[in-house]
Parts: structure tokens; C-alpha cells; sequence
């Protein structure tokens, strides 16, 4: 470290006569800094700019990690280089307010910008509670429980302080259990209040024969059918992911729409797929497919498929230059050399085999096939989350 001071105080010396410039070396190491603490800028808001200003440099950009801010400041300090700190770490509360969020419609769109244009990078179901990062115009920038980040209307999201938040998850909820349906007005059939997809969650206001009496986020109120929902604490108690619950599951969305992006049983990619699929588990996965494939428990599949279990994902890609698995593509195996996902290029949810004796084998999936993970039985934690155990939702 030392000789990385003194290195750095002389390329500022050395530059004194010239056209202010970051020093490279510099950069790369408030670039190692920062990936110290976001080694996935899906997970955390991270634009920082360092510039030359009277021969002084200016930190500024945000962050939602105030780990990152801290060792960039305490590594400038030890450099003894002079420094403007403008970096403000997410949220700002002087700007923000309510700082926490519950999805009020049956499925927002989460953008990569604030932008209705935009690519849509992920989707959260009513009832997902949410960490309020930034507003730009109608627009927040929102995390979800999975860590994910991305924006969304702010027409879709009942916007709550703590206490508020704490109040939620302390009241008694009703979950959505069915594939889709419909949360109506009430039990004459006169109308309704709003669709459904599985996982949603909703308050519980009372029960009136073969119904629940629900108020949705934003206060809406209406009725779900008992057949197509439960209690959210019970539930969150006893739901664990079994394989043949979730294969039945699974097998009922074959022929759902693809979409880039969705998490839902509306329409879904292909990690978004088997993310919902496991929530029916209990169970929260990471968003991408490249995400999903660093937890679990390895299945070695180099030889054979025999290892493999009803309820292991299955991850397709490539392999970069370096020989690391670019992971692009994931599903689930259902037993007999048989698999699910969601598949661009079917653009719907489609059964392939492993087996080439079959009319359903892929030979391209085969040949892409990067390697396999188990869900079920495995240590749950970031990545792999059981529901009861996330602090957002009890």
C-alpha cells in the first residue's frame, strides 16, 4: 500500500503542468474497490465518475452500498491526494420519505430506465415488498426482495414509511396459490377488482362464506375465493419445496407465453420461469440464470444424467475465452431424461429430453449444456431463500 501511495502522489506531481486527468492506476484501483463490494451491478446502484478539477479530485456519482463510499474514502485518505467527496450513498432521505414499497398491481414492469421505452429488465407480483432507492419524475428506482434492481411506475407501488412497513408485515394476508384468476368485487360476481397470479399477496379483512375479504395495497378492496388462496403466515410456515408439487406446477404453465424479462405466470424468460415455479416452494431464487447458477449443490452431470433429480435446474451457455461458463439459459428437470423452460425460440414454455431417441431432444441444448444445481435440500441463504426467513416479509 505503501508504494501504491507514493506511486500515486507522484503521477500528480508528474501531471502537475499538464491537462488534468484521472491517472489510470487510479481509476483501477477505486474500480477494484468498488467491485470489492458489487461484484454484480444487478444488485446495487453503482455510477461513480472521478474528475480533474484544480488539479483536486472529484468523487462524485452514487451508490446504494455505503460500503463502497467508505473504502473509497478511507483509500483516498491514505493517499494523501487532495479530494472532493460528491458521492451520495442511496437512498437519500432527504429526499425519500418513505423509503419502502409494496407492489400494488397484479405484475409491475421493472425498466432498466425511467423510461416506458425502455428494456424491461424484471418483473415484481402485488404484494412484493420493495426498498425505495430513488424517484426520477413517476418513476422509482426500487429493489426487490431477490436483490434485483430496476424501475417502475410509480402508479403500481403504495409507497409506506417503516412503520408503516412494520405494520404490513404484521398484518394477517392472504397469499394467491392458483395459476391466475381474478380478485373481484364480490361474491354476486358483479365485477372485478383485479387479476391474479400466483404469489400474490394481499391483506385479510374478514371471510364471508366460500371467500376472503382482501384489501389490496393501495386500499382496494375485494374478494379471492378460497380455493385460490390461503393464509400467507401459515403458508410462510409450512410451504417447502417439493418436487413433485413444483413439477405439477411447472407442467401447468406449459404453454405460457415468452417474455423477455417476465417473472410471472402471466409470461415469463426462462429464469424468470423457474424463479416462479420455486416461489410456489416458498422459496426465493436470484433473477438471472448467470445469477441462479452460483448457488445449490453442484450436480455432476460430465458423464451422465443419472445424477440428476426431479426439481434440479439445469443451466445452457457457452464457454468464454478464458474457459468460464457464460451461462445464458436455464430449466427445470422433471425425471426420465426430460426437462422444462421457458424457450425463446418456441417463444412459450416447452418440454425438451435429454434423450436423443426422442422426438422432443435438442441436440443444440445438449451441446450447450453448462451444468446442473440443486434447489431442494440445499443450505438456503442469499441466492436460495426461504421466504419465512427474509426480514422483508415477516
Amino acid at each position: 500500500m505503501k508504494y501504491l501511495v507514493r506511486s500515486l502522489i507522484l503521477i500528480f506531481i508528474l501531471q502537475g503542468c499538464r491537462p488534468a486527468e484521472v491517472p489510470d492506476r487510479l481509476q483501477a484501483d477505486i474500480d477494484s474497490i468498488v467491485y470489492r463490494f458489487i461484484p454484480d451491478k444487478r444488485e446495487a446502484v453503482c455510477d461513480i465518475n472521478l474528475e480533474m478539477t484544480d488539479n483536486n479530485l472529484l468523487i462524485k456519482g452514487e451508490t446504494s452500498i455505503s460500503d463502497v463510499k467508505s473504502g473509497i474514502i478511507n483509500f483516498m485518505d491514505q493517499t494523501g491526494i487532495k479530494y472532493i467527496d460528491s458521492l451520495k450513498v442511496l437512498p437519500d432521505e432527504s429526499e425519500i420519505i418513505k423509503l419502502r414499497g409494496i407492489v400494488s398491481v397484479a405484475v409491475s414492469n421493472m425498466k432498466k430506465e425511467p423510461s416506458h421505452s425502455s428494456e424491461l429488465v424484471s418483473q415484481a407480483i402485488m404484494g412484493t415488498p420493495v426498498k425505495i432507492l430513488k424517484k426520477s419524475g413517476s418513476w422509482l428506482l426500487v429493489q426487490t426482495p431477490d436483490h434485483y434492481i430496476g424501475w417502475v411506475s410509480d402508479s403500481g407501488i403504495s409507497e409506506k414509511t417503516e412503520s408503516e412497513f412494520s405494520e404490513w408485515k404484521k398484518s394477517d394476508r392472504i397469499i394467491f396459490t392458483s395459476k391466475a384468476g381474478d380478485i373481484i368485487v364480490d361474491d354476486n360476481g358483479s365485477g372485478v377488482v383485479s387479476d391474479a397470479v400466483a404469489g400474490i399477496i394481499v391483506i385479510k379483512k374478514g371471510e364471508r362464506g366460500a371467500y376472503f375479504i382482501v384489501e389490496l395495497p393501495d386500499g382496494r378492496k375485494g374478494m379471492i375465493s378460497k380455493k385460490d388462496g390461503t393464509d400467507f403466515g401459515k403458508w410462510c410456515s409450512e410451504v417447502q419445496p417439493e418436487a413433485e408439487k413444483l413439477i405439477t406446477f411447472a407442467r401447468s404453465m406449459n404453454g405460457t407465453s415468452y417474455l423477455w424479462g417476465g417473472t410471472s405466470t402471466k409470461m415469463a424468460d426462462c429464469s424468470g420461469f423457474v424463479k416462479t415455479i420455486y416461489f410456489t416452494g416458498g422459496i426465493i431464487l436470484a433473477r438471472d440464470a448467470s445469477q441462479q447458477f452460483k448457488y445449490g449443490k453442484e450436480v455432476d452431470i460430465s458423464a451422465s444424467f443419472d445424477a440428476l433429480m426431479p426439481g434440479d435446474l439445469l443451466f445452457f451457455g457457452s464457454l468464454n475465452t478464458e474457459g468460464t461458463k457464460q451461462i445464458t439459459h436455464t430449466g427445470m428437470f422433471l425425471g426420465d431424461k426430460e426437462f422444462i423452460h421457458a424457450s425463446v425460440t418456441n417463444g412459450m414454455v416447452w418440454n425438451n429430453s435429454l434423450d436423443s431417441t426422442r422426438t422432443n431432444y435438442s441436440n443444440y441444448l445438449v451441446k450447450i449444456l453448462m451444468g446442473a444445481r440443486r434447489v431442494i435440500g440445499s443450505e438456503t441463504g442469499k441466492g436460495i431463500e426461504h421466504i419465512s426467513k427474509h426480514s422483508w416479509y415477516r
